[in-house]
């Protein structure tokens, strides 16, 4: 009988041996040092919205109107749009410039016509000047987020 047991034991070690082969490399044993805890790190932040993204009014009691809603009404900028009377606009760049001035090239279309307009914004705490090529210049100011 001590046979066949030892043939047990062995068909139980090369069956084990056989399910623990893989391509993946062998573990090595463990040292007697012990093992540091993992470091946890916070994800990077989202960078800061550039300082023309918000909702602005020719005069502060549009702000109580939607943006682009009605004739007079607030303009709206985000990171990747101008929202206008009329209008929507995707913005195909923003370059910053010096002292909170930005260029940027709008990308709009407006009762079926896509046209493109660059334009400059000049933003002063919670005043941006708008500025068009061939245009007087219009200043705005912030609305507050209600």
């Amino acid at each position: 009988m001590m046979g066949y047991k030892t043939f047990l034991v062995a068909a139980a070690l090369a069956a084990l041996t056989a399910c623990s082969q893989s391509d993946e490399p062998a573990i090595e044993a463990q040292s007697d040092e012990p093992t540091l805890p993992a470091i946890e790190t916070e994800p990077l932040s989202e960078p800061d919205a550039p300082v023309y993204v918000g909702v602005w009014a020719a005069q502060s009691d549009w702000c109580e109107i939607a943006p682009g809603s009605a004739d007079p009404s607030p303009i709206a900028f985000t990171e990747g749009e101008f929202i206008g009377y009329e209008n929507l606009c995707r913005i195909g760049y923003a370059e910053e410039g010096t002292e909170g001035g930005w260029r940027m090239e709008l990308i709009c279309e407006s009762e079926g016509v896509e046209y493109t307009d660059v334009v400059d914004l000049d933003v002063d705490g919670e005043m941006l000047r708008l500025t068009r090529a061939d245009a007087p210049e219009t200043v705005f100011v912030r609305c507050k987020a209600s």
